[in-house]
């Protein structure tokens, strides 16, 4: 089927959308782009008298795009990755781009590496170097280290251009033997009383054990058997091992709960303060953490539809 040119708009007035979308100004996108501001205002003007529609809401501190901007800039984006792709394999010199992670136990270990083979598949010619860290503050000073960052944090304190992955959604869940030998905290009334599994030294800003209470509507108690554990990771294994009841976020335990190695005690509750996100260090391989930030969201929407299903 040949392609009609006129419904195609210019490719660089495309990447310039994709950019000033990226950083929220026309002036960040072009200094990235080594182009002047009036240049990339002139042409975005120019891409949004083609398509015949705003893309974007002009605001004193920055760009907001539009509804039909935001449903844009996925199919750019995408188009614009594969493109890139497609011409980076054309390069008879390539050589394979190493790309360094900065990330969690619990998100490498119970969502990434079990993953890993599939991006391996789709991207051949990127090689991921996994660094672990649990206290990552995300800051401008803090990004030499990394490419691409996985972090939990306060929601009021993310950048805009930060890609929000997982919302807080916590649940609390115990292997099937410990529920076996004990069936009554089924209905929580003597949670406090069993054997529970803690992190030990949490951020202010983690939920514990009394603010999943008081978002509950349950009244907390100090418990009376409760098992510290350095991570999140250590939490869970003990969970799976009988050791316990544990406080989780779904995307931790979600295969678990599926393949029958956990119970969910509890449905899920959903916090506003916190959240899970992805960012890139803008000094990085730009194609590269794309790519990678692409794949995991997408991969990260699928498992959302499944679970709603």
């Amino acid at each position: 089927m040949p392609i009609n040119n006129r419904t195609i708009p210019s490719l660089s007035g495309l990447i310039l959308f994709e950019a000033s979308s990226r950083l929220g100004t026309f002036s960040s996108a072009a200094e990235e782009l080594c182009v002047t501001p009036t240049a990339v205002s002139k042409q975005i003007k120019q891409l949004e008298n083609f398509l015949n529609t705003q893309l974007f809401i002009r605001k004193k501190n920055g760009l907001e795009l539009t509804q039909k901007g935001k449903i844009y800039l996925e199919t750019v984006s995408s188009t614009l990755l594969t493109l890139a792709e497609a011409s980076q394999q054309m390069n008879d010199e390539q050589t394979p781009c190493a790309l360094d992670l900065e990330i969690g136990t619990c998100f490498s270990h119970f969502w990434l590496i079990p993953r890993l083979d599939d991006f391996r598949d789709k991207h051949p010619d990127i090689t991921l170097n996994i660094n672990i860290n649990n206290q990552r503050n995300i800051s401008k000073e803090s990004q030499s280290d990394y490419h691409v960052a996985f972090y939990y944090g306060p929601v009021e304190t993310v950048n805009k251009d930060h890609k929000l992955l997982f919302k807080e959604r916590i649940l609390l869940v115990c292997s099937p033997n410990f529920l076996s030998k004990r069936p009554t905290i089924q209905s929580l009334d003597t949670l406090w009383e069993i054997p529970l599994l803690g992190l030990k030294n949490a951020p202010n800003f983690w939920e514990n054990w009394q603010s999943w209470a008081e978002k509950s509507g349950i009244e907390y108690q100090i418990p009376k058997n409760e098992i510290q554990m350095e991570d999140q990771v250590t939490v869970i294994h003990a969970a799976l091992n009988g050791a316990g009841v544990a406080m989780a976020w779904d995307w931790q335990v979600d295969e678990f709960i599926k393949n029958g190695q956990l119970v969910a005690l509890s449905s899920a509750i959903e916090c506003d303060s916190n959240a899970f996100f992805l960012t890139h260090n803008e000094t990085s391989n730009q194609q590269a953490s794309k790519h990678f930030i692409h794949w995991v969201t997408e991969l990260v929407t699928e498992q959302k539809k499944q679970n709603t299903v």
